[in-house]
C-alpha cells in the first residue's frame, strides 16, 4: 500500500509542479496621416496649327516646344503645366502615377502622355514631408496631320499612394 501511495503522490505532485515558461513582447502600431492630393491649375497647350502634324510639349515649367515648327502660333491663352498639391506623412515614400489621356473635340481624338516634377523628383516616386508639396504636370500632345480645327478637352488623373 505504501508503494501505491508513493506512486500516486509522485504523479500528483509531478503534474502539479510542471515546468512552465512565459515570454513577452511589446506591441506597436503607428497611424500615418492619409496621403492627399488637391488640384490647382489646368494643363494648357494653347493654340496650335495642325499643319503636317507632330508633337507639342509643355514641360513642367510651362515652356512649350514643337517637333514641327509649322505648328507654332502665338497662343491667345497662357501656356501652363497642371499643378497639384500633395501632402504625405514625413519620411514616408510614395508613388505618383499619371496615365495617358485622350483629348476629344471637333475632330479625331488626340493623345497626351504626361511628365511630372515634384520638388525636383521626376521619376514617379517621392518622400513626404508632412507639409504640402508642389507637383507640376507637363505633357506631350500628339497632333495628326490636318487635325480638325476646334477645341479639344480631356482630364489628367493623378494618383498618389504610399509604397
Amino acid at each position: 500500500m505504501k508503494k501505491i501511495t508513493f506512486i500516486l503522490m509522485a504523479l500528483i505532485s509531478g503534474s502539479a509542479f510542471a515546468q512552465e515558461s512565459t515570454g513577452t513582447a511589446d506591441v506597436f502600431a503607428e497611424i500615418v496621416t492619409p496621403i492627399t492630393i488637391t488640384g490647382g491649375t489646368d494643363l494648357n497647350f494653347g493654340s496650335i496649327v495642325a499643319a503636317e502634324g507632330g508633337n507639342v510639349r509643355v514641360n513642367t515649367e510651362g515652356t512649350r516646344t514643337f517637333s514641327n515648327t509649322n505648328m507654332e502660333v502665338i497662343s491667345s491663352s497662357a501656356i501652363t503645366p497642371a499643378t497639384f498639391s500633395v501632402t504625405a506623412a514625413d519620411d514616408f515614400a510614395y508613388n505618383i502615377y499619371i496615365p495617358s489621356t485622350v483629348l476629344t473635340g471637333d475632330g479625331d481624338d488626340m493623345t497626351v502622355t504626361f511628365t511630372q516634377d515634384l520638388d525636383g523628383e521626376t521619376d514617379g516616386t517621392a518622400s513626404g514631408t508632412g507639409a504640402a508639396q508642389n507637383l507640376k504636370v507637363g505633357g506631350l500632345l500628339t497632333v495628326a496631320s490636318g487635325q480638325t480645327a476646334g477645341t479639344y478637352q480631356g482630364v489628367v488623373t493623378v494618383t498618389v499612394a504610399y509604397q
